[in-house]
């Protein structure tokens, strides 16, 4: 039976498969949803599945055979995704496992060096990696390891490098996060009293009853790690699976790619679903057969929901890193905003410099040494372009964020609790497919045909391309949201205080919001920034291939076509149109606009820890910083009290002679 369910998800995914590849032709012919072209185009790609003879790979217009020519390049770029996500994700154990018995300085020091890589994009960490063995080759005359590939050269040890870093700070957190909240369980206290070890209870107990949220969220992270697959082939010019997206990118094509992508991630995930966990009798009765939803508790007395949020505000700006990391994102954003309601022109344009003799000293693009932080070719301010383009950048990253884990967990509620249990895992498996096909591939495919500028030019407004952007961006996590909270709240609602509730008679709006929100919270603050970082990527990644936020400006002049610009001066359309830059010597192209994308990651990375703190003070974990700042107001010794000896007439014992006598 259970290999009968196995075989039926498996199908299952590759129909979901089947319906990603053919999904760009609801946008073809400047339409934006085209359903008569989908099932013209699925009609097609199911009669060419179907007949071996259709199996055929493009290659600079001459046929090859399909799988034998993707047979070399996808061992390749799997190479290097499984070598990089192991490392990643056994440097994170470890690296989590060691934090939990370091003193609470080292904690701090350890967590803020990888909040900075984990900040750091990872074309910027590509680059830097080769600039590195760069520098050492010229340092010693020694080439350490191959910064790219050439010719028929496979280059191995940088992209694992490159794609192991982002998986394991992000693993590292929720390992942390997790290993925090199961120390202050009644059973790790009890075994504490016991006298047990904290090495023994971390081994023994408290890692076996988090390895399922660990696994649960190992999709998320893979699915990130899959989009940075495609930026690392490209910076390190690997000829590897993702590249045949972009020399042939036929729904055949496609569909056989992301089946090959597909089916080992598959194997992995849903065999140790079905045969390894095998709790499904307990998540069966648990399952959500709630009492009424609404019950007489469940509201806020009095209906004071004003009150109650600012008073949730009150608590979150207490904590100094979620005020100071929000300070920084305001900031940012309200300078931008005032800079384009009043600067006139928005972005200023040198093409020309003179000295004071009227001698040319500068022609575009100009250094930062005659203008502050330089321009780019065309002459423009790479400076105003920052501040113009800021506002976009910040506003449409949150409001996607907010929106995926917003519209997740709401439909995650009926998921979870109403949905019978076989829905469920078919919704599960038909969205698995999304977990292993990089999300820069299919934003790439669905957003090129509007967002690219045709010849006679858009017939679309910058309105219209920027809220189609901002619903696919959005609507492409939500389901692996939805898949997400909803596997948690299914853990939490195991747990035997939520159990007894139940029992009480508390309804499910009582639930979620005593027992659940509670929990979940600084989870949903994780997965938040998560969602955040991975849009900032997204808008890096599609800048790389001139797929610019708000649209493309294209010059179709074939004599000296100028480069592709953005309409908006948002920070992925400099990054995209300067991706060359650090190779030709033209830093200041590119590195004011990826330090910025930093500086808006650090400051999340303070808004997100803060949201933590406040939440794990609440349901009981203990919050560990290092507040240098409050020990210079503080004594550095302080008064002990020394009890004297008491005399032997300040003792009273029951039933004593002393005790008769007075009687």
């Amino acid at each position: 039976m259970k290999l009968l369910k196995f075989a039926g998800y498996y199908l299952l995914g590759l129909i979901g498969i089947l319906v990603i590849s053919t999904a760009p032709a609801l946008f073809r012919e400047r339409s934006y949803f085209n359903v008569s072209a989908f099932v013209s185009e699925f009609q097609t790609l199911l009669n060419q599945i179907i007949q071996p003879s259709e199996w055929v790979y493009l290659f600079k217009g001459s046929p090859e055979p399909l799988l034998p020519y993707l047979w070399e390049p996808y061992q390749y770029s799997m190479t290097i995704f499984f070598v990089g996500i192991i490392l990643g994700f056994v440097l994170a154990f470890v690296l989590a496992i060691g934090t939990a018995f370091l003193p609470k300085w080292a904690r701090v020091i350890v967590g803020r060096v990888l909040n900075v890589l984990e900040a750091v994009p990872d074309l910027l960490l590509a680059f830097c990696l080769q600039l590195f063995i760069v520098w050492l080759y010229k340092q010693t005359n020694v080439l350490f390891f191959q910064f790219a590939s050439i010719g028929q050269e496979k280059v191995y040890v940088l992209p694992i490098i490159a794609i192991a870093v982002l998986p394991m700070v992000t693993m590292y957190k929720i390992i942390l996060m997790l290993i925090d909240e199961e120390m202050t369980t009644s059973y790790v206290q009890m075994a504490k009293s016991k006298g047990m070890e904290k090495f023994f209870i971390l081994n023994v107990h408290v890692l076996r009853n988090i390895v399922k949220s660990v696994f649960y969220h190992s999709k998320v992270i893979l699915w990130g790690s899959l989009s940075s697959l495609l930026i690392i082939e490209y910076i390190f010019n690997m000829n590897g699976i993702t590249t045949a997206f972009q020399q042939d990118p036929r729904p055949i094509v496609t569909s056989v790619i992301l089946f090959m992508l597909f089916t080992p991630f598959f194997l992995l995930y849903q065999g140790t679903e079905s045969f390894i966990f095998k709790d499904n009798k307990v998540a069966e009765e648990t399952q959500m057969k709630m009492n009424s939803f609404i019950g007489s508790s469940a509201a806020k007395p009095g209906g004071k929901w004003g009150k109650h949020i600012l008073s949730e505000l009150g608590a979150h700006f207490k904590n100094v890193k979620f005020s100071a990391g929000f300070l920084v994102i305001f900031g940012m954003l309200a300078v931008s905003v005032i800079y384009t309601l009043t600067a006139d022109p928005l972005v200023d344009k040198f093409f020309h410099i003179k000295n004071e003799e009227g001698r040319l000293v500068s022609a575009a693009p100009h250094s930062p040494e005659y203008v502050f932080l330089g321009t780019d070719e065309l002459g423009y301010s790479i400076f105003d372009q920052l501040i113009v383009g800021a506002k976009y950048t910040i506003l449409f990253a949150l409001a996607i964020a907010f929106l995926r884990m917003i519209i997740g967990f709401v439909l995650a509620i009926p998921f979870a609790f109403f949905l019978p249990e076989k829905i469920q895992r078919g919704v599960e498996k038909f969205v698995d497919g999304m977990h292993y096909l990089p999300m820069t591939i299919i934003a790439l495919l669905l957003l090129s045909p509007v967002l690219t500028m045709p010849p006679g030019g858009f017939t679309t407004t910058e309105t219209e391309r920027v809220l189609f952007q901002g619903v696919i961006l959005t609507l492409l996590a939500v389901p692996l949201i939805i898949t997400l909270f909803g596997n948690e709240m299914k853990l939490i609602m195991q747990e035997e205080y939520v159990v007894s509730t139940k029992v009480l008679g508390g309804s499910s709006l009582h639930l979620l919001w005593k027992h659940l929100l509670p929990h979940l919270s600084s989870r949903m603050g994780v997965v938040f920034g998560q969602q955040f970082i991975q849009t900032l990527l997204i808008f890096i990644h599609l800048g790389v291939f001139n797929i610019f936020f708000g649209g493309t400006k294209v010059s179709y002049d074939p004599m000296m076509p100028d480069p592709p610009q953005s309409t908006t001066y948002e920070w992925s359309g400099l990054i995209g149109s300067s991706k060359d830059s650090l190779m030709t010597g033209r830093w200041w192209f590119i590195i004011p606009a990826l330090v910025c994308f930093m500086i808006l990651i650090l400051a999340m990375q303070l808004v997100i820890q803060g949201i933590k703190e406040v939440q794990h003070k609440r349901v009981g974990v203990p919050i560990e910083g290092f507040n240098w700042w409050k020990r210079l107001f503080t004594k550095k010794e302080k008064e002990r009290y020394t009890p004297s000896n008491p005399s032997k007439e300040a003792f009273v014992f029951m039933n004593s002679d002393h005790i008769k006598q007075k009687s």
